[in-house]
């Protein structure tokens, strides 16, 4: 019995519990004759990737779906219901990025659901066989697929405009990454979903209005990452009908303050605080502001030091880090990349540097360097590294004699994002490490 199958069996039966969706099997059970189209099973696929424009999707060596672009839902086509293997390529690429053995029954639907990274790509198939009839009058029903890898658990809320989410429940709770929730029969109308962080209504991910649930309908919401990995974007797929692209209109900010001095700073994007006075050396939470292009104000002890616009995109993870001495103070906007990597027993480790009249930096994790001849004012790439309890963290410069930092037993978790900073603000350079994930 494949997940596929449990996963339709366990919606039949109306279950609120969530089950791991099929990563490489398309699976049906089912009698009967073959339906139209030249086969027994009807196959439509859409392209949720992250990073793939196009994409090609294979049954054995025969292009059923060629260039099917982002966000594209293809139309159904009937295939033999037998076993495949199953192949997606990058649209027009030779090279295979995921391949699979799936089987087909008779009188079946399905919707394949491309999604992941190039590097880590998925495919889940959703059955789309439920019986609009056994829903209630004037109710509909929708089960959640969190097609990431990236989101951890999250809850789903549909709610009315206003609702305050720390008074309400979730409409599914806990749907973990990779996961497919069981259907939830609730009331036809129109919502406002909003999806945050399990247990946390504040951590808000994802917030579209006007999304309409009609009568007597089964839908399926798919969530996928975004690109700072932890916002999220949504499509609401209709069982045998039409998919609706949910996409993210928020970017995540953070503000990091390293002014000579105990310089305190204070930026307004749009209009809006993002900090009031953050006194170095600090390392501010992110927050979200809308996407697009923003007015920025920066102020360095109540002085205008910047009034420019910078563009943030949608879905993404910015640090804003502010540095240098009071009177000419530089801004840099960093891109962050808050993905998780892959594996259990690994961390993603890199070194910022903000602290003024100190030459390149480098950042030593066991002794081993992991990022290297880091500028001011720059971000290192992302290193991976083992996790462990007790490792040793060091960061230098060859303009120093002695380390600038260091820690002797610093508990990187496995599976976790870090950034070490080294700011200014102080009469020395101050090391800060934080876990972004």
């Amino acid at each position: 019995m494949t997940s596929e199958l449990i996963s339709r069996r366990t919606a039949l039966l109306g279950s609120v519990g969530t089950v791991v969706a099929g990563s490489l099997t398309l699976a049906g059970c089912g009698g009967g004759s073959d339906s139209g189209g030249g086969g027994g099973t009807q196959l439509r696929a859409i392209n949720l990737t992250t990073d793939l424009a196009s994409v090609d999707l294979f049954t054995d060596d025969t292009a059923q779906f060629s260039g099917l672009a982002a966000e594209a839902l293809a139309a159904y086509k009937g295939v033999d219901a037998k076993e495949y293997t199953l192949r997606v390529k990058k649209a027009g690429d030779g090279a295979t990025l995921l391949s699979g053995t799936y089987t087909l029954g008779k009188d079946q639907n399905f919707t394949a659901v491309i999604w992941g990274r190039e590097t880590a790509l998925r495919l889940s198939t959703l059955p789309e066989n439920e019986d609009n009839n056994a829903i209630a009058t004037g109710n509909t029903r929708v089960r959640m697929f969190n097609a990431t890898t990236d989101s951890g658990a999250v809850d789903v809320f549909f709610t009315s405009e206003n609702a305050d989410l720390g008074e309400t429940a979730p409409t599914q709770s806990s749907v973990g990454a990779g996961n497919l929730s069981g259907f939830r029969e609730i009331s036809a109308g129109t919502y406002r979903l909003r999806v945050t962080g399990v247990g946390d209504p504040s951590d808000v991910r994802l917030d579209i209005s006007g999304v309409a649930l009609a009568a007597k309908q089964h839908y399926n919401l798919v969530l996928t990452a975004g690109s700072g990995g932890v916002l999220l974007n949504g499509q609401l797929i209709q069982q045998q009908a039409a998919a609706v692209a949910m996409r993210n209109t928020k970017a995540r900010v953070r503000v990091v303050a390293g002014v000579d001095g105990a310089g305190v700073v204070a930026i307004t994007a749009a209009g809006t605080t993002l900090v009031g006075g953050l006194r170095s050396p600090s390392v501010g939470p992110y927050q979200l502001v809308n996407a697009g292009a923003l007015a920025l104000q920066v102020r360095v002890g109540g002085n205008v030091v910047l009034s420019e616009t910078r563009t943030f995109a949608a879905g993404a993870d910015y640090t804003l880090m502010v540095y240098g001495t009071a009177t000419a103070a530089n801004i840099r906007l960093i891109t962050d990349d808050n993905r998780l990597p892959s594996l259990t027993n690994r961390v993603k480790l890199r070194l910022i540097h903000g602290t003024n009249g100190i030459g390149p930096i480098t950042l030593s994790a066991d002794f081993l360097a992991v990022a290297a001849d880091v500028p001011l004012g720059t971000s290192s790439a992302y290193a991976t590294s083992a996790s462990g309890s007790a490792v040793r963290i060091d960061v230098t410069s060859a303009s120093a004699v002695g380390p600038l930092f260091e820690q002797a037993a610093v508990n990187l978790q496995g599976q976790s994002v870090y950034t070490v900073f080294l700011l200014g603000g102080n009469a020395l350079p101050t090391g800060v490490i934080r876990k972004e994930r």
